[in-house]
């Protein structure tokens, strides 16, 4: 028997491998330059306790914040507590998604969800990272950038009247109600990120479909282009824009000849078969 745990900051999806059968317990996220150790534990604890612990071979964990050998440790230490028996792996959640999409295949791996990221992967570790730098000057490609792009030409009245008249009627929306989303309401990021169902709605509109080209332009121009040999490489795509624009992105690729492998809404979709293999 071997655990798989994808965890963000704001929840942990583990999923348990005895021989095909599979099975998931969802608990809270971890991050550990944000929280105690014990919080780690104590969602450990809960994962345990519907299973036979000490059956557990392997427990692979991969999260964010645990790049560094002092959180790796760390982590590693509270899974311990809860699997005393199983050899504990901690990885960050950037190889989760390189693992998933490319299992030990050399390529880049493309995280497309709320934010964006990106690494060039040798099948077995990650050898390049260029920097996403966060929705508020980067994150190119992801649902968040995708909204300052549609809200951007709301603003700057170059949006067509018929999308304009659509996204004020499902959205509530006017130009003094814009500047209080994203000047005086807190977190302004989740409002951008609100707007990707919408161009998926109306992706048959010819500004909608040239607006998720755009985004996948710039993601291309601002982090795959930067990467050694980018244009000999598979690449693989994790997260909800990519999966929900799947069609799209295809499209895209085809345009741009490059070559698109696998799409997964979530990492562990592509996790299990990689472990499955070992």
């Amino acid at each position: 028997m071997i655990i798989i745990a994808d965890s963000g900051s704001t929840k942990t999806d583990w999923r348990i491998l005895d021989g095909d059968k599979v099975s998931q317990v969802m608990t809270g996220g971890y991050n550990p330059y944000y929280y105690d150790i014990n919080l780690l534990k104590g969602f450990a604890a809960e994962v345990a306790k519907t299973i036979d612990s000490d059956l557990v071979e392997a427990v692979y964990y991969y999260g964010s914040g645990c790049s560094s050998e002092a959180n790796y440790k760390k982590v590693a230490e509270a899974l311990k507590t809860a699997f005393s028996k199983a050899s504990c792996f901690v990885y960050h959640d950037l190889l989760a998604s390189a693992r998933s999409v490319l299992a030990s295949r050399h390529g880049i791996a493309c995280i497309l969800g709320t934010g964006s990221n990106s690494c060039l992967y040798d099948g077995y570790s990650v050898t390049e990272n260029v920097p996403s730098v966060g929705w508020m000057i980067g994150d190119e490609g992801s649902g968040t950038y995708l909204g300052k792009l549609l809200i951007t030409d709301y603003m700057r009245f170059m949006m067509p009247a018929n999308v304009k008249q659509w996204l004020e009627e499902e959205y509530k929306l006017d130009f003094e109600e814009v500047l209080n989303c994203m000047y005086s309401k807190p977190k302004p990021n989740n409002f951008f990120a609100s707007f990707p169902p919408f161009i998926s709605k109306h992706i048959d509109d010819e500004y909608c479909h040239n607006l998720i080209m755009k985004n996948f332009d710039d993601f291309f121009e601002w982090q795959i282009s930067k990467y050694t040999g980018y244009n000999d490489e598979e690449l693989g795509f994790v997260g909800s824009i990519a999966y929900h624009f799947k069609d799209t992105l295809l499209e895209w690729g085809g345009k741009n000849n490059l070559n698109i492998g696998s799409i997964y809404k979530v990492p562990m979709d592509g996790l299990i078969n990689f472990h499955k293999s070992k």
